[in-house]
């Protein structure tokens, strides 16, 4: 008797649990999304199809298309909403800005300093006076970021190892990730650092990384100063291998 009820249960909260998988207007916030492909937020969209990403192809789509009639799958399964409007570098700047959860405040200053950034390369661009220097000149603020963190990215670091019941600063080679970490970082105290009363932050970093997407300023000062530290300290370079 006991079993049967037992099995009785099972059959009628199983289809409960399942339910707001064919309900397609459940929200992520609903299911508890954290952004696995495997996720119960995922699952649900298993009868969605695809989103057009491209301009031609919308264009080109008859008007009897089941994606008229049809849920469509998010282009992307985080908060942005657009794809050609993503990119992982600048949301990566954006995170490590973040204090306090005010994203609105990053956003606002990612977009200023961006700005900034085009409407300085775009009046040298105007000022240039043959077509060799208007080539030499990029006026994609993106662009420029990603070259400032790729020269500001440091390829050693330091670590504390003890050996002996001494502590040693030994040199060990940077993972990617982390170097761009540290890159973004070295970024941002440069700026913090040179911050004077009476300018806005937006202005300094753009600044900033417009130094040194060309190999100067504070920022490129720092990343050869952990790369001269980790020279002094190549002596004890082996002592990684003990650890």
């Amino acid at each position: 008797m006991l079993k049967s009820l037992f099995l009785l249960r099972q059959t009628t909260v199983q289809p409960i649990r399942y339910l707001h998988l064919s309900i397609p207007h459940f929200t992520a916030g609903q299911t508890q999304y954290h952004g696995q492909q495997d996720s119960t937020w995922w699952e649900k969209y298993g009868s969605h199809v695809d989103p057009v990403q491209s301009r031609s192809e919308l264009l080109d789509m008859d008007d009897l298309d089941e994606r008229h009639f049809r849920p469509v799958k998010p282009v992307i399964p985080t908060y942005q909403s657009f794809s050609c409007f993503h990119d992982p570098v600048v949301s990566r700047v954006m995170g490590i800005l973040l204090r306090d959860g005010n994203r609105e405040l990053v956003e606002e200053l990612m977009h200023k300093t961006l700005r900034t950034i085009k409407l300085i390369q775009v009046g040298k661009w105007q000022r240039a006076t043959t077509d060799e220097e208007r080539t030499s000149i990029e006026c994609n603020p993106v662009t420029l970021l990603k070259q400032a963190i790729k020269n500001a990215t440091p390829i050693v670091r330091l670590t504390r190892i003890a050996k002996g019941g001494t502590l040693y600063s030994v040199p060990i080679p940077m993972s990617p990730i982390r170097g761009t970490f540290t890159a973004i970082r070295l970024l941002i105290d440069s700026t913090h650092d040179a911050r004077p009363h009476d300018q806005r932050f937006w202005t300094l970093f753009a600044k900033e990384i417009m130094d040194a997407a060309q190999n100067q300023g504070r920022t490129i000062k720092k990343k050869q100063e952990i790369h001269r530290n980790a020279e002094l300290n190549r002596a004890y370079a082996h002592f990684k291998w003990q650890k």
